[in-house]
């Protein structure tokens, strides 16, 4: 009896575990959202701007931090997990990583630095513009061009119950497709032993 309480206790903390790993995730990702807000707004290349920052603070960042963060989750949980476990467990991981980003973001943006988005979006419009000018665009497709920006700016900045549902409705999908891919990177089965074979009577 007292063998199979120590047993139990010494069982991982898989929900602690995943939590935590997703808490970490959702907080590097703000880190690296705040990042990109500001480089945004000192940027005056058009390309660093629109391709170089997001590449590396939007996409390669956060894959190694993923990479980083689920490797680490499959070993502090035993070490092996099947496709099926690893996909509920970095689903829930991306899940709470995604929600804990969005809230501090949401906090950032509309309590700590209210005009950060729009300082953000104003650059980019600015730099936008420049750069089709000097591409030779006449007058008439940049005011078409200021237009259709300040709409799609107009449309990002709306904080309903619809937009709000939307958002997360494509974030699920996206963190689904996600953690599917991850899943299948990352599931490691328990090896058979011999021991594991029926012997003959």
């Amino acid at each position: 009896m007292e063998q199979q309480i120590l047993q139990e206790e010494k069982k991982p903390k898989v929900y602690e575990e995943i939590f935590k790993h997703g808490l970490i995730l959702g907080i590097a990702m703000f880190i690296l959202g705040i990042a990109l807000l500001f480089l945004i707004q000192g940027a005056d290349s058009f390309m660093v701007m629109v391709i170089v920052y997001p590449l590396i603070l939007l996409v390669v960042f956060p894959i190694i931090v993923s990479v980083f963060l689920c490797i680490n989750l499959r070993k502090s949980i035993g070490g092996y997990w099947t496709f099926k476990q690893a996909l509920k467990s970095i689903f829930i991981v991306f899940f709470v990583g995604w929600l804990v980003s969005f809230g501090l973001n949401l906090i950032y943006t509309k309590v700590i630095d209210t005009t950060s988005t729009e300082r953000m979006q104003e650059h980019i419009k600015e730099r936008t513009l420049v750069f089709m000018k000097n591409q030779n665009v006449d007058e008439d497709k940049l005011n078409e061009e200021s237009a259709k920006m300040d709409e799609q700016f107009a449309k990002q900045n709306e904080f309903t119950a619809k937009s709000v549902f939307k958002n997360i409705t494509i974030g699920i999908s996206i963190i689904f497709v996600f953690a599917l891919i991850f899943a299948a990177i990352f599931k490691r089965e328990r090896p058979v032993r011999l021991e594991s074979f029926p012997t003959e009577a």
